[in-house]
This record gives structure tokens, C-alpha cells and sequence, in this order.
């Protein structure tokens, strides 16, 4: 009975150390199943890049109906032109008419590229006769240059015709900052055929103009932005 004893303990740490031998050799495995795991973190960052918002995508582009919201509605008889345009570029049926002024006729409308152009004639009449008309003189501007700095442009006087220098304002100078700025000017008024004249659209659109002389004495009129900036309009 005593001499078995010895041979159950030498079978009993035969077999524990065969258990201890096996358990180290699995190990390895253990190990290279997490190497799979950086694998599932590469896919789920590139579905995270490619959910992102591209900003191309977000930004939106500005266009003349931006600017001139009456684009949008239909061509009246007041926004047809005194004259016929001989620019063929221009599209005849997106002429439209800004706030009447005594010293110009202004017209914006959108030509074959997409820019928005101003088409004015220089005007001798204060409105309530025949004026002799100067013109057209045609500017444009891509419609995100137009939004920011306006458009505005020179006709030079040219015998027994009248001159003018005449600006559409940014849509973001409204017709309240505009006066604030412009009865300022010393001997500037809202009567007929002030020095500098403005009016507003029903949209908001402001639009000045002034004689040639009158805008070199100026040089320049300075606006506030919304944010804090300024607006300069060179009168040159």
C-alpha cells in the first residue's frame, strides 16, 4: 500500500507540469488575436473622415438674384430701358429698374456669364420734363465682387450732354446708413437735385449719384459695415 503512494505524487506533478507547459505555449495566440484590433480602428476612422461636411458642398455661391431680389419676379414696363442696348451679352429680360434718380437712369441686369451688370445713362432733367439723355455706359461684376464693393461707374459729360458718377451700393449699406453718411456732406439735402442724391429701392437696394465735379471735390465717401468694417466708395 506505502509504495503507491510515491507513484500517484510522481504522476500527479507529471500532469501538473504538462497543464503549466500547455497554458505558456497558448499564450502567443492569446496575444496575436488583439494585434486585429488597430485593423478595426483604421475602418472606423476613414468612416469618420468621410462622414465629415465638405466645405466645398457647404459653400454657396452668390448670384445676381442675391443681390437684385426682383430678379426673381417677373419684367415689368417699369424696368424696361429708355433706350435699346446694343450689347448683346446683356439679357434684355433681366432688366431692372433701381429707385428713380434725377441724375441718371439706372438698370441692373444679369448678362450671358452671370455677372451682374449696371447699364445707366446721365440725365439732365430732375423728372418732371424731357431730359437729355448721356449713355448707356455699362459696368459688371461678378456677383460676389458686386455683393461686397457694389458697382459703380463714370459717364463724362460730352458737349451740351450731362455727365454723372454713380454708384449701387452693397445690399448690406442700407438706405438708413446711407443717410446718416450722406446728409453729412456739407450742403447735402433729400430736396430735388441735391448735391448728392440716394434713394432705396423697396428692397433695400441703395443707389447714389452725383456731377462729375461734385465727385472730385469728394473723392471718396467712406460707409460702415454690419461688422464693424468699412465700406469705402471711390469716386475717381
Amino acid at each position: 500500500m506505502n509504495s503507491k503512494i510515491p507513484l500517484v505524487l510522481g504522476l500527479s506533478t507529471v500532469l501538473l507540469v504538462t497543464s503549466c507547459a500547455a497554458s505558456v505555449e497558448t499564450a502567443p495566440n492569446a496575444k496575436d488575436t488583439t494585434t486585429s484590433v488597430p485593423v478595426v480602428s483604421d475602418v472606423t476612422e476613414s468612416n469618420t473622415q468621410s462622414a465629415l461636411p465638405s466645405t466645398t458642398a457647404e459653400s454657396k455661391e452668390i448670384t445676381a438674384e442675391d443681390i437684385v431680389p426682383t430678379l426673381k419676379l417677373a419684367q415689368s414696363d417699369t424696368d424696361l430701358p429708355p433706350e435699346e442696348i446694343e450689347d448683346a451679352s446683356i439679357k434684355k429680360e433681366t432688366f431692372r429698374a433701381l429707385a428713380p434718380l434725377s441724375y441718371s437712369r439706372e438698370y441692373p441686369a444679369v448678362n450671358e456669364s452671370g455677372d451682374l451688370c449696371l447699364v445707366a445713362w446721365a440725365s439732365s432733367g430732375d423728372g418732371d420734363g424731357p431730359a437729355t439723355l448721356n449713355g448707356p455706359k455699362i459696368q459688371c461684376q461678378d456677383p460676389t465682387e458686386a455683393k461686397e464693393n457694389g458697382i459703380s461707374l463714370k459717364i463724362e459729360s460730352d458737349k451740351d450732354k450731362p455727365g454723372v458718377v454713380l454708384a449701387m451700393l452693397p445690399p448690406e449699406i442700407t438706405e438708413d446708413v446711407a443717410r446718416s453718411v450722406l446728409l453729412k456732406i456739407p450742403g447735402n439735402h433729400e430736396d430735388l437735385r441735391p448735391p448728392v442724391e440716394f434713394r432705396a429701392t423697396e428692397d433695400g437696394l441703395v443707389s447714389l449719384a452725383m456731377e462729375p465735379e461734385t465727385a472730385k471735390d469728394l473723392g471718396e465717401i467712406t460707409f460702415p459695415r454690419k461688422e464693424g468694417s468699412e465700406f469705402v466708395l471711390n469716386l475717381d
